[in-house]
């Protein structure tokens, strides 16, 4: 397989992984204990490259995007399955937003940020 297309395949992965994520994270629902609910913008990248953004909402336990989505609570922030195999991590940032890893069957394939609204 050349370089240029394993660099294709790698993309199409990436984006399909992006719009998965978008799908989950459209508007969210209840948000776990340590991550806040409110309104966000919720960003996925992969390579620097910026996949998606959109609005999110966390409500009670919920990610809100293009579904909602159970926030599982941990230390830091978060975590939340967007449909097997594909999971997104929501660490503090320390000031009202989250950022962390997207996985796909345990590989790392980008980023997602949630971003707080200012009111």
């Amino acid at each position: 397989m050349s370089a240029h297309l394993r660099h294709t395949v790698l993309r199409t992965v990436s984006i399909a992984a992006a719009v998965g994520a978008a799908a989950v994270f459209g508007v969210a629902g209840p948000a776990s204990a340590d991550v806040k609910p409110g309104t966000y913008t919720s960003t996925t990248s992969s390579s620097g490259v910026i996949l998606l953004q959109r609005d999110a909402r966390v409500e009670g336990h919920d990610l809100v995007l293009i579904g909602r989505y159970p926030i599982h609570p941990t230390r830091t922030g978060g975590y939340v399955d967007l449909f097997p195999g594909h999971r997104v991590i929501l660490i503090s940032d320390g000031h009202g937003g989250y950022h962390g890893p997207a996985y796909l069957g345990g590989a790392v394939i980008g980023s997602i940020t949630l971003t707080p609204h200012r009111r």
